[in-house]
């Protein structure tokens, strides 16, 4: 009676040693494909592996690119107090929200956009705990596209340059690393730049303009696979499909991968190894602010095929605990190791 008594007391005096961490992660983007593509259901896919692996409480929300609607679902994830809140500063326009608000305890990791240093800063000043961030080299993605693009064309490369929107770091990393290789190529030129918010149908009515009214493009560098598939579907549309090369940033699956003439990616990754280095942060395995910018990015290929299909089948059995600091030897978390580990996993 008495060892029934004290375990009792035991369960109520030590609640967190049953009770698993708290994750909630606010996507600026959907739950599904949609005319933006699938990349954030991926990313979604991903990091729910990562919970697993690590027995980590994730719940994730999804704003479908309404940053209303973002704002709102941001306000509410603070209310509810998780061990950890990851948020996309998509367009900047989380930094005003989080100072706007008083009295946040939650600690707040950023993915695949952050807020600038300086605004970093002010929330900081503001006592705000960030625990850190993982973005990737954007830089490298746009000039790596524009780099495979521009060695297609034996002539001179006209590029019609399609960007995301005006704001978002991301987009303006690709578009700066765009312009980087473009002043290394004597036979390079950017001929025409629009925005088209991500988005298939608004690349599609867009391009319809430019390859009517300006015929020397040849090249089309697209910042997300669905911008490259409108652009696409408006050259079928004018008969010109042959003579323009059209690259595009995100692994897509097999469908869209054969339409496009060159893909960049890896970054799609990198919401699991958010949770590793979160599961490192509330487990002490690391100390923080933990920021980092990765060079994941790396031509799309038969292997990245294989993960980004295993993805959408939730067939993938990537074990991300080698990835964590919690072991002695942890793996570097880049695109060769993630494909080793895909592979062993599906012997």
């Amino acid at each position: 009676m008495l060892k029934t008594v004290f375990f009792t007391i035991c369960l109520f005096c030590l609640p967190s040693v049953f009770a698993k961490q708290s994750i909630i992660f606010i996507t600026p983007g959907h739950a599904d494909t949609n005319v933006t593509g699938p990349f954030w259901f991926e990313v979604s896919q991903l990091m729910r592996d990562a919970a697993k692996d690590f027995d980590l409480d994730l719940t994730i929300h999804y704003a479908n690119r309404n940053h209303i609607e973002m704002k709102s679902l941001v306000a509410k994830a603070l209310k509810a107090k998780p061990d950890m809140l990851i948020l996309v500063d998509e367009k900047s326009v989380l930094t005003q929200q989080l100072l706007s608000l008083k009295h946040i305890s939650t600690p707040i990791y950023f993915l695949l956009n952050r807020p600038s240093e300086q605004e970093l800063n002010r929330l900081i000043d503001q006592g705000i705990n960030i625990a850190g961030s993982v973005v990737p080299d954007n830089k490298q993605a746009g000039q790596l596209l524009a780099d495979k693009l521009i060695e297609q064309t034996q002539h001179t490369a006209n590029i019609f340059a399609i960007n995301g929107d005006y704001t978002t770091h991301a987009a303006l990393d690709r578009e700066h690393g765009l312009e980087q290789s473009v002043q290394t190529h004597d036979n390079a030129t950017i001929t025409a730049k629009t925005v088209a918010n991500w988005s298939a149908t608004q690349a599609y009515r867009q391009s319809l303009g430019y390859f009517s009214h300006q015929p020397s493009i040849n090249i089309v560098w697209a910042a997300n696979d669905a911008m490259a598939i409108g652009a696409i579907a408006a050259l079928d549309e004018l008969n010109k499909r042959k003579d323009v090369r059209v690259g595009a940033i995100n692994w897509p699956l097999s469908v869209v991968a054969e339409k496009i003439d060159v893909t960049i990616g890896g970054h799609v990754t990198l919401g699991a190894f958010a949770l590793v280095n979160i599961y490192d942060l509330l487990n002490k395995h690391a100390t923080g602010p933990m920021h980092h910018e990765v060079a994941i990015f790396s031509q799309h290929n038969e292997q990245t095929l294989k993960l980004v299909e295993q993805i959408h089948s939730d067939n993938l059995a990537i074990n991300f605990r080698v990835f964590s600091k919690a072991n002695k030897n942890p793996l570097p978390f880049c695109v060769e190791s993630l494909l080793l580990e895909a592979t062993k996993s599906a012997l």
